[in-house]
């Protein structure tokens, strides 16, 4: 491609065309609808595999390349899927001949281009989107960022002349949440401040009317309807409310374990008591672990939970494709910077031998006063049932209070269930969401843990810091919790009963 003047002021008008010429990707018609619209607060809810990613990108692009000075602000909800839209856009960028020469800093979490505009990555938190002046705002996956956020990001936009506001996500939140209330608005009554797009897969022109089709026939309604039509449901069939989620939901942070002081002894990893669940993956599955803790924070919970204790989820890990040795590696380096108790590991199906090699790893670790053990485990429908029912328990009785992690919570919603012949329940993900790695290893965490041991006589080494959160159900819990060290909350036998 010959690169022009004309060319480059062909591209920069209007998104559309900046989409087409510049960045060579032709929008899609549904997508030509959204970018055209003059709204300052556009708002979608997206289905599966609708383009979301790349419309957001390229309105993001273009305000930076067409606005010299702009400020360009991606929001999401969590580390991984703030960093996934900012790569997006720099894919987009450096693929481009025409743009990728103004490409002048490309970091993980901004986007600096020769003309002084910046495209910044942050994960929803009030502390880090306070205070900048914003001429675009995009928060991706909004109905899972927490309403204290959006109010908190609002007022960026407030003193920059043009600025614009794009939330993005599937249907998520109740009534109350601002994303389901500004979709609504928008729906019903658009006018020059709000308009709202509804964009269900099969908008998609290369996802055929027969692919989902056949997803309708075989799957539930309320996933279904959820997940393609993009539309809130009445939650039939789904194991977990929607409420008894998002209640229970607080942006705390998650530990980064590579940071964590790597010294093999006891006392280094005093502050971080937990077991780990695990879940073993399969071709397109993915390896997963989730460590579960008790909260060392008992005197923000006491007036509402007494001695009883209140568990958080300190770390969680997935990874698609790797290989088990990796993983088992991965799993030993943790071993040496938290004081894992035990790691809860499936047998059923490939989980066998890497379980084995789990267990002999870590039966070689130096000893250091502490008891680590791996416990292997056989996932029958009736250890479903019980380990998911207690964590329904817990939530419902906010004593567990969950990270706001897109795809745990996405999992955990996409949970149903049915009555068998013989009375059971049956308990599964839909095939094709993809996945249920975090939810199982959730599940063979919390299936083995004590709910009722008085955690008070053991307050942590070291008080949480931060802000002090509050979940809907009105648990608290600080911006960086805190773990109890009584050990004897991790040995409460295989989780076959609630």
């Amino acid at each position: 491609m010959t690169v022009t003047v004309d060319t480059f002021r062909a591209g920069a008008k209007t998104v559309e065309a900046f989409a087409e010429h510049l960045v060579g990707e032709p929008l899609w018609p549904h997508q030509l609808e959204m970018v055209r619209s003059p709204a300052r607060i556009r708002v979608m809810c997206a289905g599966r595999q609708v383009g979301k990613s790349r419309t957001l990108a390229i309105e993001a692009l273009h305000r930076a390349f067409t606005q010299a000075g702009a400020l360009v602000l991606l929001v999401s909800a969590g580390d991984v899927a703030a960093r996934r839209l900012l790569e997006e856009c720099a894919t987009l960028a450096n693929a481009s001949p025409l743009l990728r020469g103004s490409v002048v800093d490309d970091q993980r979490t901004q986007l600096t281009l020769s003309n002084g505009s910046r495209i910044i990555s942050v994960p929803a938190s009030q502390k880090q989107i306070r205070g900048w002046p914003v001429d675009l705002l995009i928060i991706d996956e909004a109905g899972f960022v927490d309403n204290d956020i959006w109010r908190a990001a609002e007022p960026a936009t407030i003193a920059r002349p043009g600025s614009r506001i794009i939330l993005s996500s599937s249907p998520w939140g109740g009534i109350e949440d601002f994303f389901r209330q500004l979709f609504n608005r928008g729906m019903e009554s658009p006018d020059a401040r709000y308009a709202s797009f509804h964009w269900p897969s099969s908008l998609n022109p290369l996802i055929s009317a027969d692919d989902l089709e056949a997803i309708r026939e075989r799957e539930s309604s309320h996933y279904f309807n959820r997940e393609y039509l993009a539309e809130w449901t009445d939650e039939a069939g789904a194991f977990f409310a929607t409420d008894e989620i998002s209640r229970s939901v607080a942006d705390y942070d998650l530990l980064d374990l590579s940071s964590l002081p790597l010294s093999g002894g006891r006392m280094a990893r005093q502050d971080y008591r937990v077991v780990g669940g695990l879940d073993w993956g399969m071709a397109a599955d993915a390896n997963a672990v989730v460590y579960l803790a008790a909260s060392g924070d008992v005197d923000l919970n006491h007036q509402k939970h007494g001695t009883e204790p209140v568990f958080w989820i300190p770390a969680i890990e997935q990874h698609f494709r790797m290989e088990y040795a990796t993983f088992i590696d991965r799993l030993i380096d943790h071993a040496g910077r938290l004081n894992v108790q035990r790691f809860i590991s499936e047998t059923n199906g490939v989980g066998q031998m890497p379980t084995q090699v789990l267990k002999r790893r870590m039966s070689d670790l130096p000893p250091d006063g502490d008891v680590h053990f791996v416990n292997a485990v056989t996932t029958t429908a009736h250890r479903k049932n019980a380990g998911f029912s207690r964590m329904k328990v817990l939530l419902q009785t906010g004593r567990l209070v969950l990270p706001n992690h897109p795809d745990l919570l996405r999992q955990l919603h996409a949970l149903t269930y049915e009555q068998t012949d013989m009375g059971t329940l049956k308990i599964s993900v839909p095939e094709n969401v993809g996945h249920d790695d975090l939810a199982m290893a959730l599940m063979q965490a919390v299936s083995t843990i004590q709910t009722r041991i008085p955690v008070e006589a053991w307050p942590a080494t070291l008080c949480g810091t931060g802000e002090v959160l509050t979940t809907d159900r009105g648990t608290r819990i600080p911006q960086q919790p805190s773990c109890s060290t009584n050990g004897a909350i991790f040995w409460g036998g295989d989780g076959t009963k609630v």
